[in-house]
């Protein structure tokens, strides 16, 4: 565990705004100034790699086998409650198996048009921020894709080098220990300026929605190491998710079994269920999301708070299921939206029980990964439904220890193909310098 005092590295945010240009993005690093010799800090206080000194015997860390096969190893040692502690998001700095040499992991990074976590400092002690972009809204308007593919490339880069300084999320306390999954593109649909969130994507056009979300994460996975990834995407929000704010709507009664539009007669978010037909659904709001997997290579998704068609995104075995995974391909990993999970049970009302929101349905369905809420003034989450109650399930027969087993291949393989697992004194990514960030390549 951590302190939480927020102790650690003295890391500043930044105060000044500006665009970067692309320019320059897509500029090879292999020969650049950039790398560092070093490998990983020896004092870091929260460890980033799987075995390390002492705990490097397990099959999962002889890097002669193929991570299938380290992937399974690592399943069968894990106690079952300890399964759930690596499906939470934003669990970090929590969350590690230390009998085993797993370190904490957090999945919940953001990087809309930039690294949004606090600022680095550079070799020569000198403060450096992550590169800012424009948002995507301008970005969609340039209608270019070596600059989309240029940014993703960018923010991969500083990551990387942020992720190696043990840089935070951008909260006061440097915690939790930012990783290397970048929530976003954004390729939701923009069709109504009341969204709130109209900056966040390129536009209202589904052709430009999904060519933007391939180039940004064919920029953002593949760097110049080809053995592995340089960061994972999450594409955000499967799917129909353009509702902010609270407006007064049709719907029964809040409680199971929820009815209406609107749950509640409140529309947010979190309650909102629009009937969508299977036209529109193919045509307007899902070709974003096909696009960036098959064309892409996209290896995370998120899915939405709202429900469509009165099944909530993260309890849709049709949506995570069949279309994602079975129709196109998808070999990554889902997380729900922060706090998505429970909503389920809480503002959806579509099941009679939280644990049956959990194990009859979200990770049934596919929802790999929870991301539980926090509390005010705490940057991470102390708990989740998924920690709190899979085990429970599992133990009363509501929920097949093999789905767990089968969310956590998802997750687990995505690190080990970061290299998570692997000696990171002869990784590529692990010398990216500090001077990365912000470097006169990237602005």
């Amino acid at each position: 565990s951590s302190p939480a005092d927020g102790s650690g590295p003295a890391l500043i945010s930044s105060p000044e705004i500006s665009m970067g240009r692309s320019s320059a993005a897509c500029a090879p690093l292999r020969a650049s100034p950039l790398l560092l010799a070093a490998g990983a800090a020896a004092d870091e206080p929260f460890p980033r790699y799987a075995c390390g000194e002492g705990q490097n015997s397990y099959p999962f860390c002889d890097t002669k086998l193929p991570i299938e096969k380290r992937v399974e190893d690592v399943i069968s040692r894990l106690r079952l409650e300890e399964k759930p502690l690596l499906m939470e998001a934003r669990y970090s700095p929590l969350g590690n198996i230390s009998r085993l040499g797993i370190p904490q992991y957090d999945w919940g990074g953001n990087c809309v048009h930039g690294v949004q976590s606090r600022c680095g400092r550079g070799t020569k002690g000198d403060t450096r921020c992550p590169t800012p972009f424009p948002n995507p809204n301008f970005l969609g308007a340039t209608f270019n894709e070596s600059v989309w593919h240029g940014m993703g490339r960018v923010i991969g880069v500083e990551l990387r080098s942020l992720w190696r300084q043990e840089v935070g999320e951008d909260h006061e306390s440097n915690l939790p220990p930012i990783g290397l999954d970048c929530w976003s593109p954004n390729i939701n649909v923009v069709r109504d300026p009341r969204w709130g969130r109209n900056l966040e994507t390129p536009g209202e056009d589904p052709l430009l929605l999904g060519r933007f979300g391939a180039a940004v994460t064919q920029g953002l996975q593949h760097g110049d190491d080809p053995k592995y990834l340089q960061v994972v995407v999450t594409l955000k929000h499967l799917v129909a998710n353009s509702l902010e704010g609270t407006w007064d709507g049709p719907g029964g009664p809040a409680a199971y079994p929820g009815r209406g539009l609107c749950p509640g007669g409140k529309c947010t978010r979190h309650t909102f269920d629009p009937n969508i037909s299977t036209y529109d659904l193919a045509s307007t709001y899902l070709v974003a999301f096909r696009e960036s997997v098959v064309k892409g290579g996209a290896l995370g998704v998120m899915c939405s708070y709202n429900s469509v068609n009165g099944v909530p995104s993260c309890a849709n075995k049709w949506l995570l299921g069949q279309k994602l995974r079975k129709e196109w391909g998808f070999q990554g990993y889902v997380t729900g939206d922060s706090g998505a999970v429970a909503d389920i049970y809480n503002t959806h009302f579509y099941t009679p029980t939280m644990e049956d929101a959990v194990a009859e349905v979200a990770v049934n369905a596919g929802t790999d990964v929870q991301s539980g809420l926090w509390p005010r003034d705490h940057p991470w989450s102390v708990h989740g439904e998924y920690i709190d109650l899979i085990p429970k399930a599992v133990r009363a027969g509501k929920l097949k220890e093999a789905a767990v087993d089968e969310a956590l291949r998802h997750t687990l393989t995505l690190r080990f193909r970061l290299g998570l697992f692997d000696p990171p004194q002869d990784q590529y990514y692990e010398h990216i310098s500090p001077d990365a960030v912000r470097s006169d390549g990237h602005v």
